[in-house]
C-alpha cells in the first residue's frame, strides 16, 4: 500500500505580504537617498563657505553634517510616503508633508543639540524662531508634497517635472526665508556672515531640488520592483 502524505490543512501563510515587503524595500532606498542628499547638500554649503573665504572647525562641520543629515532623512521620507499613498488624492500627500517638516526640523534640532553637547561646542544662536521656521516650513513643505503627489499619479512622470516643482518651492519659499533671515539679522543688529548667508541660501533654495528627485528615483525604482515582480510571479 502507497504511503499517503498528511496535510497539515494550514495554508502556507507570508507573514509578510508582497505589497509589504515592496513597500519595505521602498522605504529602504528612500532612506538611503535621503541620506546620500544629506551628505551631498553639506558638501556643497561647505564648498560655498570655503569659496567664500570661510574656514570652520571640524566640530562645527560635524555638528552641521549631523543635524542636515537628520533633517533630510526625515523630511525626505515624509513627502515620499505621502506621495506614495496619495497618489489618488494629492491633497492627502500635502497633509503629510506639511505634518513632517516640521517634525523633522524638530528632531534634527535635537540631533543638534546633542552633537553640541558630546562635542563640547558653542552652539549658534537661531535668527528666526522655530515657531516662525516651523510654520514656514510646513506651508512649503505641504505644497511641495502636494505637488509631488499630483505628478506621480500621472502615467508616466518625468524627472524634469519633480525637478521643476523643487526649484519653484526653493525659489519661493526657500529664497522667502533667506530673505527673511538675513533682515531680521539686521533688525537685531546682528551682522550676517557672507559664508553664512551663502550657506543658508544653499540649504534653503537647493534642498527642495534634491528631495523632489528622490522622491522621484525612489517612485521609479518602486514601480519597477512590482514590475519586474509580476513577472516573476
Amino acid at each position: 500500500m502507497a504511503p499517503t502524505e498528511l496535510s497539515s490543512g494550514v495554508p502556507d501563510v507570508d507573514p509578510l505580504s508582497h505589497g509589504a515587503r515592496l513597500a519595505l524595500r521602498r522605504a529602504v532606498m528612500v532612506a538611503w537617498l535621503a541620506i546620500a542628499l544629506g551628505f551631498a547638500m553639506e558638501a556643497l554649503i561647505l564648498a560655498g563657505r570655503f569659496a567664500a573665504g570661510s574656514h570652520p572647525a571640524i566640530t562645527q562641520v560635524l555638528i552641521e553634517l549631523a543635524q542636515g543629515v537628520t533633517w533630510a532623512f526625515f523630511v525626505c521620507a515624509g513627502v515620499s510616503l505621502g506621495t506614495a499613498i496619495a497618489k489618488v488624492r494629492a491633497s492627502l500627500g500635502g497633509l503629510i508633508s506639511a505634518i513632517s517638516a516640521p517634525l523633522a526640523m524638530g528632531i534634527a534640532k535635537g540631533t543638534q543639540k546633542v552633537m553640541v553637547s558630546a562635542l563640547d561646542a558653542a552652539a549658534k544662536p537661531a535668527i528666526l524662531s522655530l515657531t516662525t521656521l516651523g510654520v514656514l516650513r510646513a506651508i512649503e513643505y505641504g505644497l511641495l508634497g502636494w505637488i509631488l503627489a499630483s505628478l506621480a499619479s500621472k502615467e508616466e512622470p518625468r524627472p524634469l517635472h519633480f525637478a521643476l516643482a523643487g526649484a519653484l518651492i526653493g525659489a519661493v519659499f526657500g529664497g522667502g526665508i533667506t530673505v527673511l533671515t538675513i533682515e531680521t539679522a539686521a533688525a537685531n543688529n546682528v551682522a550676517l556672515a557672507l559664508p553664512q548667508a551663502i550657506a543658508t541660501g544653499l540649504n534653503e533654495i537647493v534642498f527642495p531640488i534634491g528631495c523632489s528627485l528622490v522622491v522621484y528615483i525612489a517612485l521609479q525604482i518602486g514601480r519597477h520592483m512590482e514590475f519586474v515582480s509580476s513577472d516573476v510571479r
